[in-house]
Protein backbone atom coordinates (compact mmCIF):
# COMPACT_ATOMS: atom_id res chain seq x y z
CA UNK A 1 0.00 0.00 0.00
CA UNK A 2 1.63 3.47 -1.21
CA UNK A 3 1.28 5.87 1.82
CA UNK A 4 1.28 9.56 0.95
CA UNK A 5 2.38 11.87 3.07
CA UNK A 6 2.06 15.64 1.90
CA UNK A 7 2.81 19.78 4.05
CA UNK A 8 -0.23 21.49 4.74
CA UNK A 9 1.96 24.56 5.09
CA UNK A 10 1.15 28.26 3.57
CA UNK A 11 4.23 29.92 5.31
CA UNK A 12 6.23 29.92 8.50
CA UNK A 13 4.74 31.00 11.65
CA UNK A 14 7.20 31.23 13.86
CA UNK A 15 10.84 30.30 12.51
CA UNK A 16 12.49 29.97 9.55
CA UNK A 17 15.39 27.63 7.68
CA UNK A 18 14.96 24.34 7.14
CA UNK A 19 12.48 22.76 10.03
CA UNK A 20 11.85 19.11 10.17
CA UNK A 21 8.40 17.56 11.98
CA UNK A 22 8.06 13.81 13.05
CA UNK A 23 11.21 12.66 10.88
CA UNK A 24 10.20 14.26 7.76
CA UNK A 25 12.06 17.45 5.97
CA UNK A 26 11.86 20.41 4.46
CA UNK A 27 8.32 21.23 6.21
CA UNK A 28 8.12 24.80 7.31
CA UNK A 29 5.74 25.30 9.96
CA UNK A 30 2.35 25.79 9.14
CA UNK A 31 -0.04 29.15 9.33
CA UNK A 32 -2.75 28.07 11.45
CA UNK A 33 -5.01 30.97 11.21
CA UNK A 34 -5.35 29.61 7.18
CA UNK A 35 -5.95 26.56 7.67
CA UNK A 36 -9.72 25.44 6.92
CA UNK A 37 -11.68 23.25 9.63
CA UNK A 38 -13.15 19.65 9.13
CA UNK A 39 -16.44 20.97 9.41
CA UNK A 40 -20.21 19.28 7.66
CA UNK A 41 -23.67 19.02 7.81
CA UNK A 42 -23.51 16.92 11.42
CA UNK A 43 -24.87 17.14 13.81
CA UNK A 44 -23.90 17.21 17.55
CA UNK A 45 -23.74 13.05 17.97
CA UNK A 46 -22.45 12.32 14.54
CA UNK A 47 -19.47 14.49 15.65
CA UNK A 48 -19.03 12.60 18.46
CA UNK A 49 -19.64 8.97 17.31
CA UNK A 50 -17.34 9.80 14.08
CA UNK A 51 -14.56 10.81 16.35
CA UNK A 52 -14.89 7.77 18.27
CA UNK A 53 -14.80 5.39 15.19
CA UNK A 54 -11.59 7.34 14.33
CA UNK A 55 -10.18 6.23 17.96
CA UNK A 56 -11.14 2.26 17.23
CA UNK A 57 -10.03 2.46 13.62
CA UNK A 58 -7.00 3.46 15.16
CA UNK A 59 -6.71 0.72 17.93
CA UNK A 60 -8.20 -2.01 15.58
CA UNK A 61 -4.75 -0.91 12.95
CA UNK A 62 -2.55 -0.95 15.75
CA UNK A 63 -3.73 -4.02 17.39
CA UNK A 64 -3.07 -5.60 14.32
CA UNK A 65 0.19 -4.41 13.67
CA UNK A 66 1.40 -6.20 16.64
CA UNK A 67 -0.36 -9.01 16.78
CA UNK A 68 1.52 -9.47 13.35
CA UNK A 69 4.53 -8.75 14.77
CA UNK A 70 5.50 -5.72 12.28
CA UNK A 71 6.25 -3.23 15.70
CA UNK A 72 9.30 -5.30 16.70
CA UNK A 73 9.96 -5.83 12.94
CA UNK A 74 10.70 -2.13 12.84
CA UNK A 75 12.34 -1.60 16.33
CA UNK A 76 14.90 -3.97 14.52
CA UNK A 77 15.17 -1.07 11.94
CA UNK A 78 16.35 1.69 14.18
CA UNK A 79 17.80 4.35 14.57
CA UNK A 80 19.10 4.16 11.08
CA UNK A 81 22.78 5.34 12.64
CA UNK A 82 22.98 2.04 14.82
CA UNK A 83 20.17 -0.38 13.76
CA UNK A 84 18.47 -2.51 16.38
CA UNK A 85 19.50 0.10 19.22
CA UNK A 86 16.46 1.06 19.82
CA UNK A 87 15.54 -2.18 21.45
CA UNK A 88 17.17 -0.91 24.32
CA UNK A 89 15.39 1.90 25.09
CA UNK A 90 11.61 1.36 23.06
CA UNK A 91 9.20 0.23 25.57
CA UNK A 92 5.49 -1.04 25.22
CA UNK A 93 2.76 -0.46 27.69
CA UNK A 94 0.80 -3.52 27.42
CA UNK A 95 -2.85 -1.19 27.37
CA UNK A 96 -3.54 -2.92 24.58
CA UNK A 97 -3.36 -6.71 23.91
CA UNK A 98 -3.14 -8.15 20.44
CA UNK A 99 -6.01 -9.50 19.95
CA UNK A 100 -7.94 -8.48 16.79
CA UNK A 101 -10.72 -11.09 17.25
CA UNK A 102 -12.16 -8.61 19.77
CA UNK A 103 -11.15 -5.21 18.21
CA UNK A 104 -13.44 -4.69 15.84
CA UNK A 105 -13.45 -2.47 12.44
CA UNK A 106 -16.11 0.13 13.07
CA UNK A 107 -18.90 -0.22 10.52
CA UNK A 108 -21.14 2.62 8.95
CA UNK A 109 -18.95 5.61 9.50
CA UNK A 110 -20.39 9.14 10.34
CA UNK A 111 -19.32 12.50 10.53
CA UNK A 112 -16.03 13.40 10.73
CA UNK A 113 -14.71 9.85 10.11
CA UNK A 114 -16.78 9.03 7.17
CA UNK A 115 -15.48 12.28 5.92
CA UNK A 116 -11.43 11.43 6.33
CA UNK A 117 -12.80 8.46 4.29
CA UNK A 118 -14.35 9.92 1.26
CA UNK A 119 -11.43 12.51 0.82
CA UNK A 120 -9.19 9.93 1.52
CA UNK A 121 -6.92 12.59 3.89
CA UNK A 122 -6.73 12.44 7.64
CA UNK A 123 -5.09 15.56 8.93
CA UNK A 124 -2.19 15.03 12.13
CA UNK A 125 -0.30 17.99 14.09
CA UNK A 126 3.45 17.31 13.79
CA UNK A 127 6.48 19.41 15.72
CA UNK A 128 8.89 21.28 13.68
CA UNK A 129 12.62 19.99 15.17
CA UNK A 130 15.63 19.56 12.90
CA UNK A 131 15.85 16.27 11.92
CA UNK A 132 19.19 15.47 12.95
CA UNK A 133 20.70 12.66 15.59
CA UNK A 134 21.33 15.88 17.43
CA UNK A 135 17.76 16.06 19.11
CA UNK A 136 17.07 13.29 21.44
CA UNK A 137 13.23 12.89 19.17
CA UNK A 138 14.98 12.05 16.05
CA UNK A 139 15.82 8.66 17.94
CA UNK A 140 11.99 7.93 18.59
CA UNK A 141 10.26 10.07 15.29
CA UNK A 142 12.28 6.90 13.08
CA UNK A 143 9.90 4.52 15.16
CA UNK A 144 6.93 6.07 15.48
CA UNK A 145 6.79 7.47 11.76
CA UNK A 146 7.06 3.54 10.54
CA UNK A 147 4.46 2.82 13.38
CA UNK A 148 2.21 5.28 12.15
CA UNK A 149 2.37 4.19 8.63
CA UNK A 150 1.56 0.01 9.42
CA UNK A 151 -1.54 1.58 11.01
CA UNK A 152 -2.32 4.10 8.14
CA UNK A 153 -1.72 1.00 5.85
CA UNK A 154 -3.91 -1.20 8.11
CA UNK A 155 -7.05 1.15 7.68
CA UNK A 156 -6.52 2.07 4.00
CA UNK A 157 -6.69 -1.55 3.85
CA UNK A 158 -9.90 -2.32 5.74
CA UNK A 159 -11.59 0.64 3.95
CA UNK A 160 -10.30 0.13 0.75
CA UNK A 161 -9.08 3.79 0.36
CA UNK A 162 -5.67 5.11 0.09
CA UNK A 163 -5.72 7.11 2.69
CA UNK A 164 -2.94 10.54 2.94
CA UNK A 165 -2.18 12.21 5.96
CA UNK A 166 -1.13 15.84 5.75
CA UNK A 167 0.95 17.62 8.26
CA UNK A 168 -0.10 20.62 10.33
CA UNK A 169 3.40 21.66 11.56
CA UNK A 170 4.11 23.53 14.85
CA UNK A 171 6.89 25.01 16.13
CA UNK A 172 9.13 23.61 18.90
CA UNK A 173 7.54 24.16 22.88
CA UNK A 174 4.44 24.86 24.58
CA UNK A 175 1.66 25.63 22.00
CA UNK A 176 -2.57 25.22 21.82
CA UNK A 177 -2.50 21.69 20.51
CA UNK A 178 -5.97 20.67 22.65
CA UNK A 179 -7.14 23.99 20.45
CA UNK A 180 -6.34 22.61 16.79
CA UNK A 181 -8.09 19.15 17.43
CA UNK A 182 -11.22 21.18 19.27
CA UNK A 183 -11.00 23.47 16.53
CA UNK A 184 -11.10 20.76 13.96
CA UNK A 185 -7.87 22.06 12.35
CA UNK A 186 -6.08 18.37 13.06
CA UNK A 187 -7.78 15.23 12.76
CA UNK A 188 -5.45 13.64 15.12
CA UNK A 189 -1.61 15.07 17.18
CA UNK A 190 0.63 12.14 16.45
CA UNK A 191 3.03 10.63 19.00
CA UNK A 192 4.43 13.78 20.58
CA UNK A 193 2.15 14.18 24.01
CA UNK A 194 2.49 11.86 26.22
CA UNK A 195 -0.59 10.44 28.32
CA UNK A 196 0.12 11.94 31.72
CA UNK A 197 0.84 15.05 30.53
CA UNK A 198 -0.68 18.86 30.60
CA UNK A 199 -1.71 20.86 27.65
CA UNK A 200 -3.30 24.57 27.85
CA UNK A 201 -4.10 23.97 31.71
CA UNK A 202 -5.48 20.45 31.46
CA UNK A 203 -4.65 16.51 31.85
CA UNK A 204 -4.41 15.73 28.46
CA UNK A 205 -6.31 12.54 29.56
CA UNK A 206 -9.22 14.49 30.27
CA UNK A 207 -9.28 17.29 27.37
CA UNK A 208 -8.77 14.58 24.75
CA UNK A 209 -10.14 11.01 23.38
CA UNK A 210 -6.95 8.92 23.33
CA UNK A 211 -6.09 5.67 21.37
CA UNK A 212 -4.01 2.15 22.64
CA UNK A 213 -0.31 3.59 24.05
CA UNK A 214 1.91 2.90 20.69
CA UNK A 215 5.47 3.84 21.97
CA UNK A 216 7.02 4.27 25.70
CA UNK A 217 10.09 5.09 26.77
CA UNK A 218 11.92 4.92 30.22
CA UNK A 219 14.04 7.91 31.63
CA UNK A 220 17.46 7.92 32.55
CA UNK A 221 19.60 9.98 34.68
CA UNK A 222 23.15 10.63 32.67
CA UNK A 223 25.55 11.50 35.11
CA UNK A 224 29.47 12.49 33.97
CA UNK A 225 31.92 9.23 34.52
CA UNK A 226 34.19 11.74 36.30
CA UNK A 227 31.76 13.23 39.13
CA UNK A 228 31.60 12.67 42.30
CA UNK A 229 27.83 12.15 41.38
CA UNK A 230 28.43 8.63 39.87
CA UNK A 231 28.87 7.09 43.89
CA UNK A 232 25.94 9.39 45.45
CA UNK A 233 23.40 8.83 42.57
CA UNK A 234 22.02 4.99 42.40
CA UNK A 235 18.24 5.43 41.85
CA UNK A 236 16.02 7.95 41.32
CA UNK A 237 14.95 8.68 45.08
CA UNK A 238 18.74 9.53 45.10
CA UNK A 239 18.20 12.43 42.86
CA UNK A 240 15.17 13.50 44.39
CA UNK A 241 16.46 13.58 47.89
CA UNK A 242 19.41 16.04 46.55
CA UNK A 243 17.71 19.10 44.83
CA UNK A 244 20.50 21.26 45.01
CA UNK A 245 21.78 19.54 41.91
CA UNK A 246 20.70 20.90 38.34
CA UNK A 247 18.85 18.75 35.61
CA UNK A 248 19.02 19.13 31.91
CA UNK A 249 16.19 17.90 29.87
CA UNK A 250 14.88 17.77 26.30
CA UNK A 251 11.11 17.97 25.03
CA UNK A 252 11.04 14.12 25.45
CA UNK A 253 11.70 14.67 29.53
CA UNK A 254 10.72 18.10 30.62
CA UNK A 255 7.43 17.81 31.80
CA UNK A 256 8.48 14.72 34.25
CA UNK A 257 11.24 16.27 35.73
CA UNK A 258 9.98 19.42 36.37
CA UNK A 259 6.75 17.86 38.10
CA UNK A 260 8.65 14.65 39.87
CA UNK A 261 11.38 17.04 41.39
CA UNK A 262 9.78 20.62 41.28
CA UNK A 263 12.37 21.71 44.02
CA UNK A 264 15.05 20.89 41.61
CA UNK A 265 16.52 23.37 38.82
CA UNK A 266 15.52 22.10 35.55
CA UNK A 267 16.68 23.62 32.51
CA UNK A 268 14.48 22.29 29.24
CA UNK A 269 16.39 21.99 25.74
CA UNK A 270 14.25 22.31 22.91
CA UNK A 271 16.26 21.81 20.13
CA UNK A 272 19.69 20.02 20.01
CA UNK A 273 19.25 18.90 23.26
CA UNK A 274 21.92 16.43 23.12
CA UNK A 275 25.08 18.66 22.50
CA UNK A 276 23.58 21.53 24.49
CA UNK A 277 23.20 19.49 27.79
CA UNK A 278 26.68 17.74 27.28
CA UNK A 279 27.61 21.27 26.99
CA UNK A 280 26.38 22.71 29.74
CA UNK A 281 27.31 20.16 32.17
CA UNK A 282 31.01 19.56 30.73
CA UNK A 283 30.92 23.92 31.05
CA UNK A 284 29.57 23.16 35.04
CA UNK A 285 26.48 24.73 34.58
CA UNK A 286 24.10 21.44 35.11
CA UNK A 287 24.87 18.74 36.91
CA UNK A 288 22.67 15.59 34.99
CA UNK A 289 21.61 15.04 31.85
CA UNK A 290 17.53 13.28 32.41
CA UNK A 291 16.60 11.84 29.00
CA UNK A 292 14.69 8.51 27.35
CA UNK A 293 17.48 7.00 25.69
CA UNK A 294 19.31 4.39 27.77
CA UNK A 295 23.03 4.74 26.61
CA UNK A 296 23.80 8.27 25.08
CA UNK A 297 27.10 6.45 23.21
CA UNK A 298 24.55 5.56 20.30
CA UNK A 299 23.98 9.28 20.01
CA UNK A 300 27.93 9.75 20.22
CA UNK A 301 27.97 11.05 23.80
CA UNK A 302 30.66 9.49 25.54
CA UNK A 303 31.84 9.78 29.17
CA UNK A 304 28.02 8.97 30.59
CA UNK A 305 27.08 6.42 33.57
CA UNK A 306 23.52 5.98 33.44
CA UNK A 307 20.79 5.26 36.12
CA UNK A 308 17.60 3.44 35.24
CA UNK A 309 14.72 5.01 36.44
CA UNK A 310 10.72 3.69 37.30
CA UNK A 311 9.36 6.84 35.09
CA UNK A 312 7.60 5.46 31.63
CA UNK A 313 6.31 7.53 29.56
CA UNK A 314 3.42 6.54 27.19
CA UNK A 315 2.73 8.43 23.65
CA UNK A 316 -1.23 7.09 21.91
CA UNK A 317 -2.68 8.94 19.29
CA UNK A 318 -5.35 11.76 20.43
CA UNK A 319 -8.29 12.83 19.13
CA UNK A 320 -10.81 15.85 19.90
CA UNK A 321 -13.20 15.38 22.59
CA UNK A 322 -16.16 16.80 23.20
CA UNK A 323 -17.21 19.37 26.14
CA UNK A 324 -14.11 20.58 25.92
CA UNK A 325 -13.54 24.59 25.07
CA UNK A 326 -9.97 26.29 24.39
CA UNK A 327 -10.93 30.12 23.91
CA UNK A 328 -8.04 31.48 21.73
CA UNK A 329 -6.77 35.34 22.06
CA UNK A 330 -5.94 34.65 18.21
CA UNK A 331 -2.38 34.57 18.99
CA UNK A 332 -0.95 31.07 17.42
CA UNK A 333 1.87 31.38 20.22
CA UNK A 334 0.66 31.49 22.73
CA UNK A 335 -1.10 28.25 24.93
CA UNK A 336 -4.30 29.29 26.26
CA UNK A 337 -6.10 27.75 28.69
CA UNK A 338 -8.80 24.68 27.54
CA UNK A 339 -11.39 24.09 30.10
CA UNK A 340 -14.68 21.65 30.59
CA UNK A 341 -17.98 22.81 30.09
CA UNK A 342 -19.91 21.00 32.39
CA UNK A 343 -16.93 18.85 34.65
CA UNK A 344 -18.47 16.35 36.80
Amino acid sequence: MRILTSVLAVAALLLSGPLFAGGHSGQKVSKIEDIPARTGDWTAEETARGREQLVRAFDAAWIRVIASGKDREIVMTEPTNRPGAAVGYIRKLVDCLPTPEVALWPEDPVGPFKDILETATIRQMVQAVPDTPDNSTWYFSGVAQKYQDAVIEEISKHYDVDLKVENVVVAPGRLPSTFLLVDNKIDFISQLNATGGVTQEMRRRLSRRFTCTMSASSQYIHIPKDSKLVDEIKSLNDLVARPEIRICAGVLTTQMAQTFMPEHTVRTKYMNDLPACDRDIKNGKLDVFINPINDLSIAGLDGYVAVPTPLVAGTPLWVALEGIECPSDGDPKTEDACFETSPP
